[in-house]
């Protein structure tokens, strides 16, 4: 199975070194990006992981190249922070990523979006071997059939609860606060309609699509902040961010010299979307996506027993499906070889 991955992820690099390589896979494996010959590539760029799957008829060389391009934009050393899997251990890591073992929330549902639409975007755009649509549709689809076995998310705190608890904390009555989204992601959406539920009345969606900006404020009876206004985000009193961007959206220089409130700024995007040097002002309280991960809560003890059983279903599937395939690739091979 001629596949493989190069990646990063937020249990084995910061931050900031998980940007610098976003950034730099961005620039050389994005949709839509330079073409490689003799390669194929497929960009996986979430808040807490950046990978790249690739295929050729020589992974060893595909490997190498990859790494060449990144190392010629990033100066500091950072090959040993990197993970990469091959053949079957690709297939099987790529399934535990899309089913969520391997996200920091446990079992989270936005990265089996994130991985198929990975794969649909760039495979509309560009001719794909047929072990990337191989690995990347039975990854889907194994992943959804696990997540009806092991309902994994149930037991673990969710992101959008572990935000209203510190905005709770931030603010004595947070229904009353000046709510700002920026980016109408997916994510944002799970926020919108939790806080909603919760009562938050002041809500207001800032995006880059106008379009979409006036399709939220209807659907959600929100208010919409034109894009062209962003600037003005310091007249908000809670700001959650959560769309790409390759330069910071909020920077320090717009806020005025003195603030009359307290602001409770939320980054989920990596690369970053909030300038970290707005922490520098003591009326700001500002967490990026790795402090929000580190305030999560398992519920249960029992979700470790689950999480262990559901890894043991991913590995049996996949090795099944890796060698049916490999089985179906040999015959016709061995069917020439009875002909000739």
């Amino acid at each position: 199975m001629r596949i493989g991955v190069i990646g990063i992820n937020h249990k084995l690099a910061s931050l900031q070194l998980r940007e610098k390589l976003g950034k730099a896979c961005q620039k050389w494996f994005g949709i839509g990006q330079i073409q490689h010959e003799q390669h194929s590539f497929i960009l996986l760029s979430t808040c807490n992981r950046t990978e790249v799957y690739f295929s050729s008829e020589d992974l060893p060389k595909t490997h190498s190249y990859l790494l060449k391009f990144l190392r010629h934009e990033i100066e500091e050393e950072f090959d040993h922070k990197l993970y990469s899997f091959f053949g079957i251990d690709c297939f099987c890591h790529l399934t535990r990523v899309t089913l969520g073992l391997d996200s920091a929330i446990v079992g989270e549902t936005e990265i089996q979006g994130q991985v198929k639409l990975a794969y649909e975007q760039t495979a509309a755009l560009h001719s794909l071997p047929k072990e990337m649509h191989f690995v990347f549709q039975k990854s889907l689809n194994i992943a959804k059939q696990v997540r009806t076995q092991f309902p994994l998310s149930r037991e673990i705190q969710s992101l959008e609860e572990v935000i209203y608890d510190v905005g709770k904390k931030m603010f004595v009555t947070p229904q009353c606060s000046q709510l700002l989204l920026v980016g109408a992601s997916q994510i944002n959406q799970k926020i919108l309609l939790f806080l909603k539920k919760k009562k938050l009345q002041n809500i207001t969606i800032c995006n880059r699509s106008e379009r979409e900006g006036e399709k939220w404020k209807q659907c959600y009876d929100i208010h919409h902040l034109p894009w062209s206004k962003i600037r003005c985000w310091h007249t908000y009193d809670w700001v959650i961010t959560g769309t790409k961007s390759s330069e910071y959206l909020l920077m320090r220089k717009d806020l005025p010299f003195h603030l009359t409130n307290k602001k409770l700024l939320i980054d989920l995007s990596v690369p970053r979307n909030i300038d970290p040097q707005i922490a520098q002002d003591s009326s700001v309280a500002l967490f990026n996506m790795d402090q929000m991960n580190g305030f999560l809560k398992i519920h249960s003890h029992h979700i470790f027993s689950t999480i262990a059983e559901a890894e043991k279903r991913v590995i049996n599937i996949t090795q099944q499906h890796a060698k049916s395939y490999e089985e179906k690739a040999k015959y016709p091979m061995e069917k020439l070889a009875i002909i000739a």
